[in-house]
């Protein structure tokens, strides 16, 4: 994708880029913050087979969170992880990273993009709620720590 610079829905002004390899360390300390489970390595293994599917946000050339997405074999989009650094969290950065992907599917013509998130994690579920997508599942123990996941799935 190209670069693009926007305001988010919130005034802060933001540069949507794909990743690059110097951003690694960067999307890690985001990564573990948030809580998520991939690793290293990983993150490293699926920007290689889709580069164009992994992006970045930024703000003032700091990395401020990032979106990873896959393509599954039923032909549709997965976005893998998503995350933004705390002190930018309730800023719009998570739904502009959202839109990038959605375009990003819809250039590949993919009809749906699907998605996994913490029964607990509520402003997550609110979020996607409000950008259309909708609860299709409930998978019990899904996450390391046993916490179970809702499935929630979008028509682009």
């Amino acid at each position: 994708m190209k670069p693009v610079v926007m305001d988010t829905t919130k005034g802060l002004r933001i540069l949507i880029r794909n990743f690059e390899m110097r951003d690694i360390k960067r999307v890690m300390e985001i990564e573990e913050e948030a809580f998520l489970e991939g690793d290293k390595d990983l993150y490293i293994e699926l920007y290689r087979e889709w580069q164009e599917g992994f992006i970045v946000a930024e703000v003032d050339g700091m990395v401020i969170g990032f979106t990873v997405l896959v393509l599954t074999p039923e032909e549709e989009g997965r976005v893998f992880a998503l995350a933004v650094d705390s002190r930018f969290r309730g800023k719009g950065v998570g739904r502009a990273l959202l839109k990038a992907a959605f375009n990003l599917l819809r250039r590949y013509k993919i009809g749906f993009v699907r998605l996994e998130v913490r029964v607990s994690n509520r402003v997550a579920q609110q979020l996607y709620r409000s950008m259309g997508f909708v609860e299709t599942g409930f998978v019990p123990f899904y996450y390391k720590d046993g916490e179970a996941a809702l499935l929630m799935r979008k028509v682009l």
